[in-house]
């Protein structure tokens, strides 16, 4: 049996396809007044080396037709004749 939602709730996991720091550590999704909502977590320490959880909530995210999944940016090449 596949999980269901149910309102008021839902489920969060390690992110899988994070390519970035900017890329959220968690993602998921609940049930939120009869609506699917994205719930994205990234993992933050303070300055005393305390974590902490930021989060975003947005509408889920859906992929239009023919649109391919984004691939990693090609890093620059390294121009090794650099005076430094």
């Amino acid at each position: 049996m596949a999980y269901e939602l149910k309102e008021g709730q839902g489920s969060i996991h390690g992110n899988k396809k994070k390519l970035t720091d900017a890329h959220p550590d968690f993602t998921g999704e609940a049930l939120w007044r009869g609506e699917k909502i994205r719930i994205a977590l990234w993992k933050k320490r303070n300055k005393n080396g305390e974590t902490w959880l930021s989060a975003k909530i947005s509408e889920p995210y859906k992929k239009t037709e023919g649109q391919e999944q984004q691939k990693p940016a090609a890093r620059p090449a390294i121009d090794d004749d650099l005076p430094f």
